[in-house]
């Protein structure tokens, strides 16, 4: 009875799927429903549900990641229940307490807990207005991002502008590390810009702009080694740069990511980041993607760090659309490669064949798992998202499908859905009772989003003229765009 009144709060566009497309939608809800069934019985107001042992952990300052995290995916999958439940837990959340420590971690309560309830402010008044809250729940959504903004803001406290990384929300007073990730310092301007423009309070994004200007144009030189690339670290104090080792993963790739998004949320205000992640993706293309051996068409992006500077010579939206897709076949091969079919944490591969007896020179060889646990991660239903946005081409949207069966067949447990060992193990290798709250903001959403043609939070294609309204945050939360490009 609750998922038929769930059904009936959807909106039209999900109503109208075709019969296969309305099947998979519902079984992702059902799933959603059922990790949440788990969470809320269990661990409710914690950060994190172990779902094997059922333990609980606070391992996000106790401000209910899991919870909070979920809010904007059940409005947009229409379960006002679970909207309603964690709405009422937001207004009850006094910020000012950490559970487990002391201080906040800044760049993750940004896009986990302040990045959830601003688009949960947006939705509830837009798209998914028929998920009908009290004035009174809609107001403690205003009252807690202001809040919590203005607690985020203490770590901009330094000598050059960059944030720290953590913070006492008590006392304003931050740690003494004197370095940040360029994620950490460049992956807040989304969140700072909307709220500033909800609460009309230009603090916050002037606060994420000014730590943004020292990634735009980093010091010291030798910290880009190609392009647009930079090193993961930056000096708190000095706004400089630290080594150039990095990557499009861990500690960096939000930021690249933010320098695109920025420019999507408004084009006035950041039309300079659109210019500098063009030539991010020129160096990418040209010097760091690299294909396995016998397989031209999939690209794989490693590690940087040597010099090797050169120009920017400018790129095509076509090259960028191809390269991407040649990204995603590969991350889909991946995955289809596994006995669970599910793929690994890491990944190594061989680029060329010297010598016709080695592993490498057998197609299937020359991509090899290294580090074999599958931790539910997005990033792969993510990327089949927007491939399949770019393209309509029903393969992305079935290999998504086919994941989301995997991680059902594979991670699910009587609680929740579980990291598991071994991808290329008979049954996953085991689980390791683990699921962090992107499972319900992300996994779930993405694995939701590609099926549905239609829909006023999605991507949309601005080579067929459509006007892009939303863009999502890098926890997939969806913000509702200020200036779209014209």
């Amino acid at each position: 009875m609750a998922f038929v009144a769930l059904c009936l709060l959807r909106p039209a566009s999900l109503r109208a799927l075709p019969l296969g497309q309305r099947v998979r939608t519902d079984e992702i809800a059902f799933a959603f429903q059922h990790a949440w069934r788990g969470y809320s019985e269990h661990c409710f107001g914690h950060d994190t549900l172990y779902p094997v042992s059922n333990d609980c952990e606070d391992d996000y300052a106790g401000y209910g990641a899991t919870a909070i995290d979920s809010l904007p995916t059940a409005i947009i999958f229409g379960n006002k229940s679970v909207a309603v439940q964690i709405l009422d837990f937001i207004a009850t959340l006094d910020f000012r307490l950490v559970k487990g420590g002391t201080r906040i971690q800044v760049s993750e309560v940004t896009i986990r807990h302040l990045a959830a309830i601003i688009p949960a402010w947006d939705l509830l008044e837009g798209p998914s207005s028929h998920v009908v809250i009290s004035p009174n729940l809609r107001h403690a959504l205003y009252v807690q991002m202001t809040r919590l903004g203005d607690i985020l803001s203490c770590a901009f406290a330094t000598p050059s502008g960059v944030p720290r990384n953590r913070v006492d929300p008590a006392s304003c007073q931050t740690d003494n590390d004197p370095h940040n990730s360029i994620a950490g310092a460049g992956t807040m301007i989304l969140e700072f810009a909307r709220l500033s423009d909800i609460t009309g309070n230009q603090t916050y994004a002037n606060l994420a702009q000014v730590a943004e200007q020292y990634l735009l144009s980093p010091q010291p030189s030798s910290s880009e080694p190609y392009p647009g690339l930079l090193g993961s670290f930056i000096g708190v104090e000095t706004g400089e740069l630290v080594g150039s080792k990095g990557s499009w993963g861990a500690f960096a790739d939000s930021f690249y990511e933010y320098l695109l998004k920025a420019y999507l949320y408004n084009s006035d205000r950041f039309g300079f980041c659109l210019g500098r992640w063009l030539i991010a993706a020129d160096s990418t293309i040209r010097f760091i993607g690299s294909h396995p051996y016998g397989h031209p068409n999939w690209t794989l992006l490693p590690i940087w760090g040597r010099y090797n500077f050169a120009k920017f010579h400018g790129i095509t939206v076509l090259t960028l659309v191809d390269y991407g897709l040649s990204i995603a076949d590969a991350a889909g091969a991946a995955y289809r490669s596994t006995a669970t079919g599910l793929g690994g944490e890491i990944l190594s591969w061989t680029t060329a064949c010297d010598d016709s007896a080695s592993e490498a020179c057998d197609l299937d060889g020359s991509i090899r798992i290294s580090d074999a646990r599958f931790r539910l991660r997005p990033e792969v239903l993510e990327t089949l998202y927007h491939a399949y946005r770019a393209t309509k081409h029903p393969k992305y949207r079935d290999w998504s499908w086919a994941a989301f069966e995997a991680i059902e067949r594979y991670c699910r447990t009587e609680t929740g859905y579980s990291s598991i060992i071994d991808v290329d193990s008979p049954e996953g290798g085991g689980k390791s009772d683990v699921q962090e709250s992107f499972v319900f903001a992300e996994v779930m959403k993405y694995a939701f989003l590609i099926q549905l043609e239609d829909a006023p939070f999605h991507v949309q294609d601005a080579r067929k003229g459509s006007k892009k309204t939303w863009v999502f945050n890098t926890e997939a939360h969806p913000f509702r765009v200020v200036g779209p490009p014209r």
